[in-house]
């Protein structure tokens, strides 16, 4: 959940953002003296928090079914595990949207400066400024391979976690009804 789950490019620079919607950007310094900078994102972490405290109670939910092979402890690792595949979707649903944001954060003001900044970075080679004639093309914006293996990764658990519930939940109702009958 710390390594980047979404990359921008924008004039400025290049953007990455973790899970938990930190953003850590490498500048150009176009805007370095604009009088409006572009604003940087803001980006809520509470999906991550969440998956992370659903992440804590799977884990202590598994070693207590290893350990003691009950039904409940099987149950609450599958619906632990399942909020944490919903959580992870929501927070990648939530980056995603944020992708415009970032952007943003990354583009060049409209001031001169900005001007100025870009085309002394074209002349030294470290920008591609859109001269006339010229093909200058920025990478997409989107979510990292990182963050849609995380998501297949969660999905996969939680459908396993899902399937061996389902069997704990058909001995421990074979148990009662044994008991009962």
């Amino acid at each position: 959940m710390f390594k980047p789950w979404l990359t921008a490019t924008g004039w400025d620079g290049v953007g990455v953002v973790n899970a938990f919607g930190r953003l850590r950007r490498t500048t150009r310094h176009l805007n370095l003296w604009s009088q409006s900078p572009p604003p940087g994102p803001v980006i809520s972490n509470v999906w991550a928090i969440l998956a992370s405290a659903a992440i804590i109670v799977t884990v202590v939910a598994a070693i207590r079914a290893s350990r003691y092979r009950s039904a409940a402890a099987e149950t609450l690792t599958a619906v632990a595990a399942s909020a944490v595949a919903i959580f992870v979707a929501a927070d990648l649903y939530h980056l995603n949207a944020a992708i415009p944001k970032v952007q943003l954060a990354l583009s060049m003001s409209k001031d001169l400066s900005a001007q100025i900044g870009l085309a002394i970075g074209a002349l030294r080679g470290s920008t591609n400024y859109p001269w006339p004639g010229k093909e200058s093309q920025l990478r997409v914006a989107g979510l990292t391979s990182t963050a849609l293996i995380s998501l297949a990764i969660t999905v996969v658990s939680a459908g396993i976690t899902a399937v061996r519930a389902r069997r704990g939940l058909q001995r421990l109702v074979k148990a009662v009804a044994a008991r009962i009958l």
